[in-house]
């Protein structure tokens, strides 16, 4: 997993203890078939977990829970996820955190970031003046 954990604000001692637990068990399983990336599932699955030893539930019918399985399998399988239309327009990505809206990176193309990348920065192109040793404000 990652090297500082971020733990729910309702869990224990117990559940934290719970948590590492079951991200080292399941690395020892599949970690070393896990790719860069996709350790959010073992996070993932040791949060149900402990949700479910504590009683929380998701509030999901079983139908409910069999069509998202389903769902998630059949888009796996045609390796296509699909972006919700309301969190991008116009170039602009609007999160559903609530921070500010941001202009989408990957709207720009590579050279104007190659462009970016070779521009001095502002201090080198306009360096600060040099004043002369003025031992009046000593």
């Amino acid at each position: 997993m990652t090297s500082k954990n971020i733990y729910p604000a309702d869990y224990t001692e117990d559940d934290i203890a719970n948590y590492d637990m079951l991200i080292a068990q399941g690395t020892n399983l599949i970690g070393t078939k896990l790719k860069p990336g996709e350790e959010w599932i073992l996070d993932l699955s040791a949060k149900m977990a402990i949700n479910k030893s504590k009683g929380i539930d998701s509030e999901l019918t079983q139908d409910e829970v069999d069509k998202l399985r389903e769902l998630h399998e059949k888009t796996r399988k045609e390796g296509v996820f699909d972006t919700p239309e309301d969190y991008m327009k116009d170039g602009i990505i609007y999160p559903t955190n609530g921070d500010e809206p941001y202009e989408n990176p990957l709207n720009k193309s590579a050279e104007y970031y190659n462009e970016q990348r070779l521009k001095p920065p502002v201090d080198v192109l306009d360096p600060p003046a040099v004043y002369e040793n003025d031992t009046d404000s000593i």
